[in-house]
């Protein structure tokens, strides 16, 4: 008799678990687009996944940012190895 409810047990757990995986009501991460740019106003065609494409200045503007934003880590990382060595010596 106890196996016999352990086994209904997992069935109807198992059955429960894929329908709430196949099932559309549950929202996910993946769905929030659908129900973005509502709200009645009428603003163009696009939505935000369709941004025009980047100017080649702000390209540029954003690799040299990107490159001194680095160089910058590089320095501080190097600085916290020596006084990590330092205060090891003392």
């Amino acid at each position: 008799m106890l196996d016999r409810l352990k086994l209904s047990l997992c069935v109807f757990t198992l059955l429960f678990l894929a329908a709430c995986a196949g099932s559309k009501g549950g929202g996910s991460a993946y769905d929030d687009d659908e129900d973005e740019g509502g709200g009645g106003g009428g603003g163009g065609g696009k939505r935000s996944g369709q941004a025009a494409a980047p100017k080649a200045n702000d390209v540029k503007k954003a690799r040299d940012e990107a490159t001194q934003i680095t160089e910058e880590n590089h320095r501080l990382a190097k600085e916290v190895f020596e006084l990590k060595n330092k205060l090891g010596e003392e």
